[in-house]
């Protein structure tokens, strides 16, 4: 056991150790960085590095390191002395005198006496001679940084230029050919500097940039002195290609010219693009040429005009070239152009603007034509006329004339034999009208003069009138030679659609129309029809109409019922039509442009059926999977040979019923709408409209479907009703149904939205670095976006991207070089910016304005996730080619990553958009063979991968197809041709880059390889603005949250659509849904338990449905977040967000019968200032308040429960820590689970034998009776403190054993005894290797 005596615990400081001197136990001195206590009586060693040889009596107390400054020679040093030597600073290990030369000092010293204690670089400044450099020493040579590798001497007669008459260099560079030399210096930092205009004479270093012949070259090579940047790339590169002297000048064929040169030659500009062109080699070559594409080294720059005047016969006149004769203007459009009379040969000249040399227009209207010999008048013509091509090919004035046929049907008393004019004279069937009140007339001539699209069409008692509609079809034509890749000769192939209008009547077998120009004569050959598509009105009489189907309604055909409900219409038994398919499992109406149906009653189809356990998924509908004698029948669809180019079908005050099939298949009703929008996808004149609209249509197909879109349909719906549907209304990719005053009765489905447009182009994006947690009230200074942060403690960098701290937090991006591998063990896809170094949670991040020292900084959040990806509402994007649009759906990539999130989050504000780069092209190619264009933008800065997207129409290129006459745009919502219908590849497409250079850029433009049309293909122009890059930024937020979905990485890509599947029904009613069909319903005796209002709104694959609706119940419903139950008057309100912007005040009633309170604010005031009953602090404001000193400046003081000791609390009240002021002592006191102490104190402790103590315990110990053992706590923490007293002043006599418990006391394994009289000590904790420590008091 150890014997402790309190009166020889001391030291005596003698300061730093001398020699000859006398020393005794428990002496401290110091010697070089470190202090030693003495543990033997003695006298120093004499000398005063002596130390080292007593060492025999002193004990290390402290070590410490002293900073010795630079190294010095002939110097002595102790272990411990630091000193910086070049770049790095070195630490002493063994006590030694250091060398007479210092660049002897790392062979001498290094490492026998010195060991590397920290590296770094010491900027020298300039590269100097006569100098002696340490490793990782920094020099300036040139515009370069050199690190120092291998100390070194330079000569003192180093020259300027690096050039030495001392064997230390002899050439004047290193061994690579630069000097500092190589063996003893690495390059540090690259950079460079400009040097101005190229001189031959002078010296130059890596990095130099200088000026050349209009262009900028950067020296990359050894000393290049005296090498002519253009003409040596081995040692200069090109930086930037610019334009050299003489730009803009007019070709002068005696000089010469260089790379870059510009000149005029006729109206065009040219770019020389070899180093050296000869004199006398004109950018277009000599001779006649109609070519100005440029040659001998010359490039097409810009084509122009240049006016010179009045022609001369005299002159040459280039390409380009303007003169005027006799009064008109031309252009010359060949070179080498002399002695042809303007306006005599086409080859040579063209007209630019022809002038009235007659003088002929002499009264206002008066309009200026040409006939066969010239120019001629034509007056204004009467009100009312309209201009048109005479059968002489000549402009006159005609009056327009439009007619509507109306023809009457009667189902008992009509007979197809009649006329159909009158109801006396009326048809028998539907069918028949269809196809007979549209005169079809066969074409016999068809004379097309392709320069105007005039058409003079011989068809016998054809009965057309001025501006009606007609239809043309199948007219064959030969077409003239030379031109290749023809697709077809029937006319129209639809690039201009089928449908055109009657511009006049010549005779009763002759009109005219116009079809459009084109660049290729046509010659007719035979064949072909022109049916009359004018307006049509069929009256239906009362009675039913039993009907061969399908029935197709042709363009701007109307069919009226007699009264309502008076005219029915039904199958006829047997088979359709088509052959195979059964009337009642047909198509009853394919309706088309302008087509109308009113007052008729439809029933008799039958055949829907659906998979029950896949409900939605609409491509096992019998109507996808029936045929033949299972088909599913439809009342209307659209006709997909006519798209809808100028009014939707409409279907007003129509009723239809169907009913189960009794033929063993189990099939349900029929459908009443099937609006497929795909079916005018491809149609030859584009897309065309696909919806039709509704007013007052019933539906009522017992387990059938009420109206169904697919394919971006579109349907308008008022006042329309479904019942004992399996489904009322169905929005399938990407169509969209908007009902006001609609209703779904009975059935099993009420409304389903399901999935995207699988016609829309998405628009992508990606996500913009992570989101971190703060602290709260940790803000301190300045937080600027866009400002540099740094982890005081990582080291980590990033860039602040949004300010959330009013919501503590911060959105930022990981530097390059920084950011997480994984942000946790579950995900696996990392953060851009692979490093080793994160932000840690807990550390102080300092935030820098740029260019400036810090600003401000906070802490980050302790917790594990403190820096995730992004989530909630708010989003950081980048990578956008276009805005988003508010409404957008946002769907995540997660592919590979883990984890799925097949959500779609709709866009509700876009903030902080900042558009991507905008191109002008100035120059292009298409290679149709590679599909490759390339396209010139000088200085672009854009790279291999970078994603771009090019402006509809944009691109403007001819084609040799024709000649290269006309000019088409790219790229196209819809092709011509074979593509008629289908959008260009690239059309609102991203497309990545496949190379660049500074001025160009490339990427694949085709879809299949080679293109259709392998013609060569010339660029003309390109629009302002046609190249968007997809870099652009904006800060999101989206609703509902993804607070609860997984979160989005750093560059994660998403997709922005619009076109998801929409219902919007207004004014809606819902009753019983999910039914079921009429038997299962049972009406009237419905059992009401059976109906779910889940299934009235069905969402599926991010589709949506907008509704205010209500039900049977009395369930009153705005969307799926706010209801009221008028039955019982509960209100719901289950919302992502709730904006109360309007709202002044919020008054929630009396509760308890007492009076309550009008809330007016939700305050986050820390201060709490207001004092107001009207404000209800938030839980940030409460915490400030309480925790983060904000009271200071209001109450000043904070009042805790007050009361005498009899009032203090008992029972389940009393709670451990509990904290009060005591009115009885005047001051306060808490409870420690076993007793009222006072805040501060000890609790008292009488002990007259053994004990165990605890934490904040004084022990009055009394060993008059004998001593005793107090044993310490098992399991103290640092900081633990018991006091002891001899309260009797016997320890001398019984002394006092203190227990260790398991823990050491001052560093000692043993209990401690206590013998002093009267002793009075303290034990403090520290931990389980130093134990308990003494406070004597």
């Amino acid at each position: 056991m150890a014997e402790f005596r309190l009166g020889r615990l001391k030291f005596n400081w003698r300061g730093a150790w001398v020699a000859s001197t006398a020393y005794v136990i428990d002496d401290i001195v110091k010697y070089g960085a470190s202090s030693y206590v003495c543990t033997v009586n003695h006298t120093s060693d004499s000398s005063s590095t002596g130390f080292p040889n007593d060492s025999a009596y002193w004990s290390l107390h402290l070590t410490g390191q002293n900073f010795a400054g630079d190294l010095t020679v002939s110097t002595g040093y102790v272990v411990q002395d630091i000193v910086k030597e070049g770049g790095n600073l070195y630490i002493c290990t063994a006590q030694n005198t250091s060398t007479g030369i210092q660049s002897n000092w790392y062979a001498n010293d290094y490492p026998q006496y010195w060991d590397i204690y920290a590296e770094g670089v010491n900027f020298r400044g300039a590269f100097a001679t006569d100098t002696y450099y340490g490793i990782n020493d920094v020099v300036e040579y040139g515009p370069q940084l050199y690190r120092v590798t291998s100390p070194f001497q330079t000569p003192s007669d180093q020259t300027a230029t690096g050039v030495s008459t001392s064997p230390h260099d002899t050439t004047g560079v290193g061994s690579d050919g630069f000097f500092p030399p190589a063996a003893n210096f690495a390059p540090f930092s690259n950079g460079i500097e400009g040097r101005g205009e190229y001189d031959s004479s002078a010296r130059y270093e890596r990095g130099d940039l200088v000026e050349f012949s209009g262009s900028a070259y950067v020296a990359i090579g050894t000393n290049p002195r005296g090498d002519q940047p253009n003409q040596n790339p081995e040692l200069w590169s090109n930086l930037v290609q610019g334009i050299g002297t003489g730009a803009g000048a007019t070709y002068d064929k005696t000089q010469q010219y260089g790379k870059g040169q510009i000149v005029t030659y006729g109206g065009n500009s040219y770019i020389a693009d070899q180093l050296i062109i000869n004199n006398d080699t004109p950018p277009i070559g000599a001779g006649i040429t109609n070519s100005d594409a440029g040659q001998n080294g010359w490039s097409l720059l810009v084509r122009g005009q240049k006016w010179r005047g009045t022609w001369s016969n005299s002159n040459y006149y280039e390409q380009g070239d303007l003169v005027e004769y006799s009064s008109s203007a031309y252009v010359s459009v060949a070179s080498s152009n002399l002695n042809v009379q303007p306006g005599t040969a086409v080859t040579m000249w063209q007209a630019f603007a022809i002038g009235d040399s007659a003088a002929l227009l002499t009264t206002k209207g008066d309009i200026l034509t040409r006939d066969g010999t010239g120019p001629s008048r034509q007056g204004i013509g009467t009100q009312g006329t309209f201009l048109r091509v005479s059968s002489t090919d000549e402009v006159e004035w005609q009056y327009a004339g439009q007619r509507t046929k109306i023809y009457f049907i009667d189902a008992q008393q009509g007979s197809n034999d009649n006329s159909g004019l009158t109801p006396d004279d009326a048809w028998q069937n539907i069918s028949y009208a269809s196809t007979a009140a549209q005169k079809v007339s066969n074409i016999t001539n068809f004379v097309y003069d392709n320069t105007s699209g005039i058409a003079t069409v011989t068809a016998a008692n054809h009965g057309l009138f001025p501006r009606g509609d007609i239809r043309l079809a199948g007219i064959s034509f030969t077409c003239a030679p030379g031109f290749s890749g023809l697709t077809t000769t029937i006319y129209p192939d639809g690039t201009q659609g089928f449908y055109f209008k009657v511009d006049s009547v010549i005779d009763s077998d002759t009109f005219v129309t116009n079809v459009s120009i084109s660049t290729i004569a046509h010659t007719y050959v035979s064949g072909g029809t022109v049916t009359d598509s004018s307006p049509v009105i069929i009256k239906l009489s009362a009675g039913v109409f039993s009907e061969e189907l399908p029935i197709t309604l042709p363009k701007n055909f109307s069919i009226a019922g007699d009264v309502l409900r008076g005219s029915t219409i039904q199958p006829a038994p047997g088979i359709s039509t088509e052959g195979v398919i059964p009337n009642a499992r047909q198509t009853m109406f394919f309706v088309s442009d302008s087509t109308t149906v009113q007052a008729i009653t439809m029933r008799g189809l039958q055949g829907f059926d659906y998979d029950s356990n896949d409900p939605f998924n609409t491509d096992k509908w019998q109507v996808k999977t029936g045929v033949g004698t299972t088909a599913c029948g439809v009342y209307f669809r659209l006709n997909p040979t006519d798209p809808i180019l100028n009014r939707s079908p409409y279907i007003k005050d129509c009723t239809a019923f169907s009913d189960v099939c009794l033929d063993g298949t189990g099939h349900q009703g029929a459908i009443g709408i099937f609006i497929e929008g795909g079916v005018h996808n491809l149609a030859p004149e584009g897309a065309g409209g696909k919806s039709m609209v509704f007013d007052a249509f019933t539906n009522i197909h017992s387990g059938g479907v009420g109206f169904f879109l697919e394919d971006d349909a579109l349907a308008e719906i008022v006042s329309s009703f479904t019942y004992y549907c399996a489904f009322g209304y169905v929005s399938d990719d990407g169509s969209e149904i908007r009902s006001l005053s609609g209703n779904n009765s009975y059935g099993t489905y009420g409304a389903v939205a399901a999935g995207f447009s699988t016609l829309e182009t998405p628009r992508f994006g990606r996500m913009f670095g992570d989101k971190m947690t703060t602290v709260v009230g940790t803000y301190v200074g300045t937080l600027a976006v866009g400002a540099t942060m740094r982890g005081t403690v990582s080291g980590a960098r990033g860039t602040l991207t949004n300010d959330q701290s009013a919501s503590d937090a911060i959105y930022f991006k990981y530097k390059t070089g920084f950011g997480n591998t994984f942000m946790d063990a579950a995900d696996i896809n990392p953060a851009v910016g692979i490093g080793t170094t994160v932000f840690t949670p807990g550390e102080f991040i300092e935030v820098d304005s740029v260019g400036a020292g810090a600003t401000g900084y906070f802490r980050l959040g302790s917790g594990s996730n403190a820096v995730n990806g992004q989530q909630d509402i708010l989003f950081e994007v980048a990578g956008l080619s276009t805005t988003p649009i508010v409404g957008d759906a946002l769907g995540f990539t997660t592919v590979g990553m883990g984890f799925s999130d097949t959500n779609t989050y709709i866009l509700r504000a876009v903030t902080n958009y900042v558009a991507g780069n905008n191109f002008t092209p100035s120059a292009g190619s298409y290679n149709p063979s590679t599909g490759i264009v390339q396209l010139t933008s000088n200085g672009h800065g854009m790279m291999v991968g970078d994603k771009i997207q090019l402006t509809p129409n944009s691109l403007t290129f001819t084609c040799s197809l024709d000649g290269n006459v006309s000019q088409k745009t790219y790229p196209r919502a819809t092709g011509t041709g074979v593509n008629a219908g289908k959008a260009d590849p690239l059309h609102r497409t991203l497309v990545a880059l496949s190379a660049t250079t500074v001025n160009t850029f490339s990427f694949q433009s085709l879809e299949n390889i080679p293109s259709t049309n392998t013609s060569a293909h010339t660029f003309v122009s390109a629009a302002t603005n046609a190249v968007q890059q997809a870099n652009g930024r904006a800060t999101i937020n989206v609703a509902p949250g993804k607070g609860s979905a997984p979160k989005s990485f750093d560059n994660q890509q998403f997709a922005m659509r619009s076109k998801f599947s929409k219902l919007r029904l207004t004014g809606h009613d819902f009753l019983l849904i999910g039914t079921g069909n009429t038997a299962q319903t049972n009406y009237p005796n419905t059992d009401e338990n059976t109906a779910s209002q889940g299934n009235e709104t069905n969402v599926v694959n991010s589709g949506k449905i907008f509704f205010v609706s209500t039900d049977q119940g009395g369930n009153f419903r705005v969307g799926e977040y706010f209801s009221v139950n008028q039955l019982t008057g509960a209100a719901t309100l289950d919302a992502s967000a709730f904006n109360l912007s309007g709202l002044t005040e919020l008054r929630l009633g009396a509760i308890g019968g007492q009076i309550g309170e009008a809330i007016n604010e939700f305050s986050s005031d820390e201060l709490m200032s207001g004092d107001s009953n009207q404000a209800c602090p938030t839980e940030k404001a409460v915490r400030g308040f309480l925790t983060r000193g904000k009271m200071d400046a209001t109450s000043g003081i904070l009042v805790p429960p007050r009361g005498s000791q009899a009032g203090r609390p008992t029972g389940n009240a009393l709670l451990n820590g509990g904290l009060r002021y005591d009115t009885d002592t005047n001051s306060y006191e808490y409870y420690n689970g076993s007793n009222w102490l006072p805040v501060g104190a000890y609790q008292n402790v009488d002990a007259t034998s053994g004990v165990t103590a605890s934490n904040k315990q004084q022990i009055f110990c009394n060993t008059s009776g004998g001593g005793f053992t107090v044993t310490l706590p098992s399991s103290p923490i640092k900081g633990d403190s018991i006091r002891f007293f001899d309260v009797a002043k016997t320890f001398d006599s019984n002394a006092l054993t203190v227990g260790r418990n398991g823990n050491p006391i001052m560093g000692d394994a043993a209990d401690l005894t206590v013998n002093t009289e009267g002793a009075a000590f303290e034990l403090v904790f520290y931990d389980g290797t130093q134990g308990w420590r003494i406070i004597t008091i």
